[in-house]
């Protein structure tokens, strides 16, 4: 149950990547040769291409979202007297790379405001816009809370001063249905280990027609269009969202998550999303018949399947979860004081109801 901590990787994913693990060290480049090594990330781009509706020339690979978002960052790098507008509830992945950028640049880095249940107000987000923003950087669901933004609204926001509009969905990707062309967004970055149920060391992105006219912060041997032509007095950049795939990957883990996202394709987005929000519902129900205090959003603008509470008396919460998982088999997580519980595909109601009975077990033992 905490899908927004690390996933149990998708059995197939998991398969995919041993086999490619084995394969390496049965025969090296003897069954991964040249070609193998050049098309190695077009399984992944296509299968993230259906997943986000947008074109496989829309989408590149990486070993992580952090590093996509760094070398957005510096292909970017906003100056000084421009500013960058982001929320003190995002992950820190999401803001540091623009905090380095703004050590160098000095750009102006603007945060909003949220309160005790870790709730940002958007209009305190977007207040923040003005005719020098150059950068919008978002997460489309916050990992505390679980709140999730309107995309639509934020890149409109941003477009009106000529901003870009960055978002971090590796808390939503994979539960949340995604069209990113009709989002706006420019860039769009998530991991594959949480909602997409991959594993560590793959990742996947997607530019938009501005986004992939930047020249990437980051470079290597793959950022030239034509990889084995190994020349160094020159870098002709591919046209496409694959400039910013630099570097050799993790192409066990690429091809597993790969595979992992053909399987939610299959199962289909819109019911992965109304399954998620039934367990959430279920969430809901079951902390607020304990009494427990409900933080994260439960309107349906803004909710996910990400459900954060807290004990009436403010028990240690880090204790509890700990007990959960010692004593019953159950893992949620600990964020910023609150109990997190995130359930995903592989779950159901029979787990939700086997969590609270636990949980009243431990308060009770706690109490008396």
């Amino acid at each position: 149950l905490s899908y927004a901590n690390v996933a149990t990787t998708s059995s197939a994913a998991h398969r995919i990547a041993t086999e490619g693990a084995d394969s390496l060290a049965r025969g090296g480049a003897a069954e991964f040769d040249a070609d193998a090594e050049k098309h190695g990330m077009m399984p992944l781009r296509e299968a993230a291409s259906k997943l986000l509706s947008c074109e496989v020339s829309d989408v590149c690979c990486a070993s992580s979202a952090t590093g996509l978002m760094c070398s957005v960052a510096w292909a970017a790098m906003p100056s000084k007297g421009e500013n960058v507008v982001s929320s003190r509830a995002a992950f820190p992945s999401t803001v540091y790379p623009w905090t380095r950028v703004s050590q160098s640049t000095g750009v102006e880095i603007r945060l909003a405001p949220y309160d005790e249940n870790h709730y940002t107000d958007p209009e305190d987000i977007l207040s923040l816009i003005d005719e020098n923003t150059a950068v919008v950087v978002i997460s489309h669901v916050e990992y505390a809370n679980g709140q999730r933004y309107d995309l639509r609204r934020f890149s409109e926001a941003a477009r009106s001063v000529g901003a870009m509009l960055m978002v971090d969905a590796t808390q939503s990707m994979g539960m949340v249905p995604i069209n990113a062309p009709d989002s706006g967004a420019d860039v769009i970055v998530a991991s594959g280990y949480k909602w997409l149920r991959g594993t560590y060391g793959a990742a996947v992105g997607y530019l938009s027609p501005r986004a992939k006219k930047l020249i990437p912060g980051m470079v290597g041997f793959r950022s030239h269009e034509d990889i084995w032509d190994m020349r160094s007095d020159r870098m002709d950049l591919p046209e496409d969202a694959s400039r910013f795939e630099f570097t050799t990957l993790h192409f066990g883990a690429l091809q597993g998550l790969a595979m992992s996202i053909e399987e939610m394709l299959e199962i289909g987005q819109d019911e992965i999303w109304a399954h998620d929000m039934m367990l959430a519902d279920a969430v809901i129900e079951g902390a607020m018949s304990m009494g427990l205090e409900v933080v994260s959003p439960t309107d349906p603008e803004q909710r996910s399947a990400i459900v954060s509470f807290r004990t009436p008396r403010r028990e240690d919460s880090s204790q509890i979860v700990r007990r959960l998982q010692d004593e019953f088999g159950i893992l949620v997580t600990d964020r910023s004081g609150m109990i997190r519980v995130s359930p995903h595909i592989d779950n159901d109601t029979h787990q939700i109801e086997t969590l609270f009975q636990s949980l009243r077990i431990i308060l009770d033992k706690t109490s008396s």
